[in-house]
């Protein structure tokens, strides 16, 4: 698991639960004292434990936490790659875009022998996206939740059509990107 996810899940735990939270869930994850560095490797298990360790703490579901912590993890990932991504996208040309010229590239950057989840996202109508998540991890709800934060970023809203497991860990998620509702502020 690449460090800048647990290291990015280390500040959503602060935010969310207090700082002292993290250092609850690493020991209740069999991992006390363990620091993440974000341009280092670790151990899938780590993250699973770190999850695990947060479910017995919230009573949150499992899926909850990553579709929440991915929906909050966009925006400093965002600030972190912004030179990856070209200034006229919106959200739905950034998701199209989000597995050939992003993830995967970002990835192999910092270990060429990674292997990254495939997210393959296409168009089916204007808006509506099919999202595809393949992995030998199931992530597929950190997946869900950034398709979420990408759209809150680019001040679109995503809602989630219809969901589909299709093999094991293999998900597809059809997923409606539209213009946020205005504000009353917009408005006057």
């Amino acid at each position: 698991m690449h460090g800048v996810i647990i290291s990015n899940l280390k500040k959503y735990v602060e935010e969310k639960l207090g700082e002292e939270a993290w250092d609850t869930l690493r020991d209740k994850a069999g991992l006390p004292g363990k620091a993440f560095i974000p341009i280092s490797m670790y151990p899938d298990s780590d993250l699973e434990d770190l999850l695990a360790a947060a479910v017995e703490v919230t009573g949150q579901g499992r899926d909850e936490i990553l579709k929440d912590f991915g929906a909050w993890v966009i925006p400093p990932l965002m600030k972190m790659y912004r030179s990856f991504i070209p200034d006229d996208w919106d959200a739905v040309t950034f998701l199209k875009n989000i597995d050939d010229r992003i993830h995967e590239r970002v990835v192999r950057m910092k270990d060429a022998n990674a292997k990254p989840p495939h997210i393959n996202v296409s168009e089916i109508s204007p808006g509506l996206l099919e999202v595809e998540y393949q992995s030998h991890r199931d992530m597929s709800y950190l997946a869900l939740g950034c398709v979420y934060g990408v759209a809150e970023y680019y001040g679109q809203k995503a809602a989630l059509m219809e969901e589909k497991r299709v093999v094991g860990t293999h998900r597809t998620f059809i997923m409606r990107i539209s213009a946020a509702e205005q504000t009353q502020r917009d408005a006057v």
